[in-house]
């Protein structure tokens, strides 16, 4: 089943995209766009070296607290929820769950 979340997203130094994250079996996809730009980004779970809910001011957006997503190469991306701020935890805690599902360690 797939579960789509409402959000903005920096990854490194790029310009704030904002869209959907969406969790599917294998991977989580970010669809949206970056200015007048669609951008897409799609990550294996076990692609992902790390996962943590950013609270230091770096790691914010618009000083909200975020959630860094640690791709085993490439910069980081940190995310925010849109609708929801505090879904931030609940997406932290669903995203452990589908690493361990596919064998990644959190």
């Amino acid at each position: 089943m797939r579960r789509t979340y409402g959000v903005v997203w920096r990854e490194g130094d790029e310009p704030l995209a904002r869209g959907k994250l969406e969790l599917l079996a294998h991977a989580l996809r970010l669809d949206g766009l970056s200015g007048t730009d669609p951008v897409s980004r799609e990550i294996a779970y076990d692609g992902l070296a790390g996962v943590h809910v950013g609270r230091s001011p770096a790691e914010r957006l618009n000083g909200h607290s975020t959630l860094v997503l640690e791709p085993a190469s490439g910069a980081p991306i940190s995310l925010a929820a849109v609708a929801q701020p505090g879904i931030v935890g609940e997406l932290a805690e669903r995203l452990a769950e589908l690493r361990l599902a596919t064998g990644t360690k959190t």
